[in-house]
């Protein structure tokens, strides 16, 4: 029988997969490849994929669907490409040894002992993975690799952090790496914006996004691994407003006339301006580095700030030499309206950024599914925030409640 897994991270992911759907949707259609119909089929059999990997607790369901999702965009892209086959097979290795250690769903795998020796090899396969779904990809195959929803990291929530919260090397290692990536990713970013006269305007845009998309999962991939809740949720959160963003990066830098306005706003997306949900993620995942690793936190805000400038740097060399393109003698031609895909992704980042309760508690929530450990920073606040209600009431309040008290001592006779 097949277990599910319907928690709170399921429904994080879910809308990660539309928005993945939607823009492969887009792109059959943009790119003249497939009438409507091809391009919504397969848009629903990648969200169908994505949807079930992120429910399913099954290793064996996963190991079909990557494999099937595999052929899938090969025949899509009508071609076969290194780097997919080398993330397929990583993943299905991954799973095969969990598979042959007697694992025969996800919620199990907290409970067995697989020793030391399969742990590791299952964190490296994992780890590999990661690897490769965030290094930036030649330019000609940045179309057709996933933007927003690589499978390797809902496999890293199922399966890397149940086993890492067993290796003590874990929560060390897999951030110090993933750092590593986002400063690898921004500084070749940065050497895209400083080369953009060598590059055509199109091929521009696709260094920008492989080497953004880089950056952002890095982030994610640090703040899942560190071992602190709030760094944690705030992977979690960035994830999703890195899908946001690059979304808006690619509709809008892709569109002519350009649309400088969306464009802007966009670039104001990726480096989490306030008033935007990249900015409550970049908080929580800053704040949760600085209490366990402040080196570990200084990096991190030294690598968005290289990022920032790098995506302004490229930004305005994209205007530049679109301006310089144009001939002289002709007007200027007017500026393009903003596509129904820009608009939704702006106004989602918005109203989240604005109002990010609801989603920052199933973050949490979500969070608490895949560590299998209560959010500490989390429940000291709702203690301390029961406590003053009974104050408030004129309750008196319970010594050992508040976190780090101490218990009342016992009475002398």
């Amino acid at each position: 029988m097949i277990d599910w897994k319907l928690d709170a991270f399921f429904w994080l992911v879910l809308p990660i997969a539309v928005l993945e759907a939607a823009r492969i949707a887009r792109t059959e259609l943009k790119q003249h490849r497939r009438a409507l119909s091809g391009a919504l089929a397969f848009a629903a059999i990648e969200l169908l994929i994505i949807g079930i990997c992120a429910a399913t607790a099954s290793p064996l369901v996963f190991l079909v669907l990557i494999s099937l999702r595999h052929a899938i965009v090969s025949i899509r892209e009508g071609q076969l490409w290194d780097r997919r086959l080398m993330k397929t097979a990583a993943m299905g290795a991954a799973l095969v040894v969990l598979l042959a250690s007697g694992v025969g769903s996800f919620n199990a795998i907290a409970a067995i002992d697989l020793g030391p020796t399969l742990q590791r090899v299952i964190l490296v396969l994992v780890g590999l993975t990661c690897v490769l779904a965030i290094l930036p990809v030649r330019i000609e195959d940045e179309p057709k690799e996933t933007l927003v929803a690589p499978l390797a990291l809902i496999l890293f929530t199922r399966v890397a952090l149940p086993i890492g919260a067993h290796e003590p090397l874990f929560a060390i290692v897999v951030p110090l790496v993933a750092a590593a990536l986002s400063l690898v990713c921004a500084l070749w970013l940065l050497s895209a914006g400083a080369r953009a006269n060598q590059f055509e305007p199109s091929s521009l845009v696709s260094e920008i996004l492989v080497c953004e998309r880089g950056v952002i999962l890095s982030f994610v991939w640090m703040g899942l691994a560190s071992g602190d809740d709030l760094a944690e949720v705030g992977g979690l959160v960035y994830w999703w407003s890195g899908a946001l963003a690059l979304l808006a990066l690619e509709a809008s830098l892709r569109r002519r006339p350009l649309p400088k306005p969306m464009a802007f706003f966009a670039l104001a997306m990726a480096i989490s301006l306030p008033g935007t949900i990249g900015f409550v993620g970049e908080d929580l995942l800053a704040n949760g580095l600085l209490e366990l690793r402040p080196a570990l936190a200084a990096l991190f805000m030294g690598v968005t700030a290289i990022n920032a400038a790098a995506l302004y740097l490229a930004l305005v060399n994209i205007i530049v030499d679109l301006r310089d393109a144009h001939p002289p003698h002709l007007p200027q031609p007017a500026e393009g309206r903003p596509s129904t895909m820009m608009l939704t992704t702006a106004a989602l980042a918005v109203v989240i950024g604005l109002a990010p309760g609801p989603f920052v508690d199933l973050a949490t929530r979500a969070h608490t599914a895949v560590v299998h450990h209560p959010n500490r920073h989390l429940e000291e606040d709702r203690e301390e925030d029961r406590e003053e209600e009974k104050a408030e009431a004129g309750v008196a309040p319970d010594v050992g409640s508040f976190p780090g008290a101490a218990s009342p001592p016992a009475s002398i006779h």
